[in-house]
């Protein structure tokens, strides 16, 4: 490995350990990361320069020489999180600015009646002005995109349109767009005390568009070759979802295939299932469904969550911070 690679590799591991330390001096940190103290102290001169740490107050020890502590500084870089959602029967985006510990240091909503690639440009202006460090903006759609460009999508203005290289072009930050469902799954497998390893699925049942599901495998999301893993809707037999009533009954009857599908394919750990009119009813439907003793030892781990905006918003804000981190 060359001397670069080795002073990245440790630099992250010194900025790591001082994000979970919050303030520590060198020799702490020498001894959190195994590294030398002459080598903490050549990083740390890095991590100063660059505002990713500060000089905190001088420490006196009962025995030796006072050290000064560093103190990690979570505003240095910040993430502008943009994630879309129906309120209202409205399409509306939450524009969100957090910190480097995924703090919420400014929230905003703003309706729209049409979903264009320009449709943002005005609050992000706003947002970057207010908050120069923002690095990064991360978008999160109901839509299927490959390195920025849309192939699918809820909103039919957005298709076939370049709209990460269009914002990175505009605001010159680096850009992330995510598929609604898989930030969602991925926010609930890594949130909190679960930080769940294994396979976690999803699948999210809108009122009025079509369903869609996600695959995260071990804090990593599935995504196949053009970005399409969890394309349910496409599953026989085939629904034309344009006619779909979307009443409970035919709901209910499309999710136990749906999940019976994700049993046999992915084995997961559990399923999160995202919908405002199933309860807990689809659970015994379920297992009704699975007469043969070796579908029943598919069926995971099953929660029903009414929303999907907690661990949506949770799943973006992590994808964002991961990318700067």
């Amino acid at each position: 490995m060359s001397g670069n690679l080795i002073k990245d590799e440790n630099l992250k591991l010194l900025r790591d350990v001082l994000r979970k330390e919050k303030e520590a001096t060198k020799s702490q940190l020498a001894e959190k990361t195994g590294l030398s103290v002459v080598t903490i102290q050549s990083l740390m001169k890095t991590l100063l320069e660059e505002g990713e740490a500060l000089e905190g107050e001088t420490i006196q020890p009962k025995l030796g020489r006072p050290a000064v502590s560093y103190r990690y500084y979570e505003r240095a870089r910040l993430a502008l999180v943009i994630y879309m959602y129906e309120k209202n029967k409205m399409d509306t985006a939450v524009y969100q600015v957090c910190d480097l510990y995924g703090n919420c240091m400014e929230k905003r909503e703003k309706s729209m009646h049409e979903v264009t690639q320009k449709s943002y440009d005005t609050m992000i202006e706003a947002m970057i002005e207010k908050y120069p460090a923002i690095c990064i903006i991360a978008l999160g759609l109901p839509a299927v995109a490959r390195e920025g460009f849309i192939l699918a999508s809820d909103y039919p203005k957005l298709v076939e349109t370049d709209l990460g290289a269009y914002l990175q072009g505009k605001f010159g930050k680096e850009v992330l767009i995510e598929n609604d469902i898989n930030a969602a799954v991925f926010g609930y497998a890594v949130s909190g005390e679960k930080n769940q390893t294994g396979c976690t699925a999803g699948i999210y049942m809108p009122r009025k568009y079509p369903p869609g599901a996600g695959i995260c495998i071990d804090g990593k999301v599935q995504r196949g070759r053009n970005g399409m893993v969890g394309e349910i809707a496409l599953l026989p037999p085939e629904i034309d979802w344009r006619h779909f009533s979307y009443e409970k009954k035919a709901v209910e009857e499309f999710l136990v295939q749906a999940m019976k599908a994700l049993f046999c394919l992915y084995n997961p750990d559990r399923i999160v299932l995202y919908s405002e009119i199933m309860g807990k009813e689809l659970l015994s439907k379920l297992q009704q469904a699975c007469t043969k003793p070796i579908e029943k030892l598919l069926i995971p781990e099953i929660e029903i969550k009414k929303g999907l905006n907690e661990d949506f918003e949770t799943g973006m804000v992590q994808l964002a911070l991961r990318e700067i981190l």
